[in-house]
């Protein structure tokens, strides 16, 4: 790719429909793969494009696509996966995520940039247009050579479980609700949609993955909690410290704590610093840019706004 910067050409791209909020739904947790197809590029071997995300600091970002470049991308869906306490080593413990995400609904986007490089054209695409796309690759299971996708960056917040010893310990503390935390790690993750809306990403969860430290505002995440009734096949896997069973034999009812990670009225804005992140091409391959930006979480949705990136 070239990284040539052309700074006389200004490309633009408005899109002005008013998104709804969708809110968020607590899901059972489920487990997902990766597509094991090679990458063309990958952004996270020893050539050194893979950068320390631990820093906040934007000094030493150089807008190598144009002074004025500045991309926003509508997260329209928001989906919260629940989690039960499971049996101390039968499993690896899951843990409460939420996944703010751009679908096909996400039709708020622009971008504006002073350059025609093609990273810088790549990355207004992904952060700042919801047009389809080319696929230029080979086929795989999700899309073929010469059929249309889309882009859908994704921002994923992962909790830990709250210091409840049991359900009786939870109903002794006041059964609350919800408990307020701090900001939980969180990372992005550039997806493909295919015309099925179907999301996928091509690689390694690894080379697919970008960390983000996030400042953001505080009191702006919590863990909620709610009985859920669980199947019979479940059960098993379940601590039974935190279930109970109302009834007997066909008609016993099982109940478990469920924890799942949400957002709070308080939360309005989360900003980041210098990040390396691995932006996917029409053909599958990766290159790692360093970006710098916002997240706004507003009552009509989220906007990501990217303002300013580094493609050296």
């Amino acid at each position: 790719m070239s990284h040539q910067d052309i700074p006389a050409v200004v490309k633009k791209d408005r899109m002005k429909h008013l998104i709804p909020l969708i809110l968020p739904a607590a899901l059972l947790v489920a487990c997902g793969g990766e597509n094991s197809e090679p990458l063309k590029a990958n952004p996270d071997s020893s050539d050194g494009a893979s950068t320390d995300n631990s820093s906040q600091d934007t000094s030493n970002l150089v807008q190598s696509c144009g002074n004025d470049f500045n991309a926003q991308r509508s997260l329209n869906k928001f989906e919260s996966s629940a989690v039960f306490w499971q049996i101390e080593g039968a499993q690896l413990q899951s843990k409460p995520q939420l996944m703010m995400f751009a679908d096909k609904f996400s039709l708020n986007a622009s971008h504006e940039l002073s350059s025609d490089a093609t990273l810088c054209l790549l990355a207004a695409n992904i952060f700042g247009s919801s047009g389809a796309q080319t696929w230029m690759g080979a086929d795989n299971g999700s899309v073929k050579q010469g059929e249309l996708y889309y882009y859908s960056p994704a921002l994923t917040f992962t909790g830990s479980l709250p210091e409840f010893t049991s359900l009786d310990d939870w109903r002794a503390q006041g059964a609350p609700a919800q408990t307020v935390i701090a900001t939980p790690d969180s990372e992005m993750t550039i997806w493909y949609r295919n015309q099925d809306e179907n999301r996928f990403t091509l690689g390694t969860a690894q080379s697919n993955q970008n960390p983000l430290t996030l400042n953001c505002d505080q009191d702006g995440f919590a863990l909620s909690y709610s009985l859920a009734q669980v199947a019979q096949s479940q059960r098993d896997t379940l601590n039974p410290s935190f279930c109970e069973t109302q009834g007997t034999g066909d008609n016993a009812v099982t109940q478990c704590l469920s924890v799942a990670l949400t957002t709070t009225d308080k939360l309005e804005s989360c900003k980041f610093g210098a990040t390396s992140i691995a932006l996917p091409d029409s053909t599958g391959a990766k290159t790692a840019v360093k970006i710098a930006g916002e997240l706004s979480v507003l009552t009509t949705g989220a906007e990501l706004n990217i303002s300013q990136i580094d493609i050296r």
